[in-house]
């Protein structure tokens, strides 16, 4: 397949919707209550207790949570840390990644515009949280901060 070919090709929304619907399920495992605004929950790892994920509530609307989370300590100590912000669709139990390292938003629509990355980074940011929660979640001891 040539790229211009990759590039014309259909993305699979209903496969992106599911990724969606698993990391909401990830993040209610996590999350005990996404309506506690400013309320922080963390994954610490067991063997590296300095390292892990925290989660903090910053916005909470109707229908909609807007979660900020941080990996700290995820790789190398030049590595800056990891920053994502996602919104939680309580009411179609959805999770999707809106924004990465404070300096990019990801587009609504799915198609190529001046300076994207990639066609399918939306389903590339969502596939990353994807696996950031597993990790957390098996290797880590969730705490919950007041």
């Amino acid at each position: 397949m040539s790229v211009f070919e990759s590039r014309t090709q259909q993305l699979d929304l209903a496969r992106l919707h599911r990724e969606c619907e698993h990391n909401y399920q990830r993040l209610r495992r996590v999350i005990t209550d996404s309506k506690l605004l400013g309320a922080c929950f963390s994954l610490r790892y067991k063997d590296e207790p300095r390292a892990g994920i925290e989660l903090k509530i910053i916005e909470v609307s109707k229908y909609t949570s807007t979660v900020q989370i941080v990996a700290d300590r995820a790789g190398p100590m030049w590595l800056p840390e990891i920053e994502i912000k996602v919104r939680i669709y309580r009411d179609a139990k959805m999770a999707e990644v809106i924004e990465w390292c404070t300096d990019r938003t990801i587009p609504w629509a799915m198609v190529e515009k001046n300076g994207m990355q990639a066609r399918d980074e939306k389903w590339q940011w969502n596939m990353f949280l994807s696996e950031l929660l597993c990790h957390g979640l098996r290797h880590g001891i969730t705490e919950l901060e007041a």
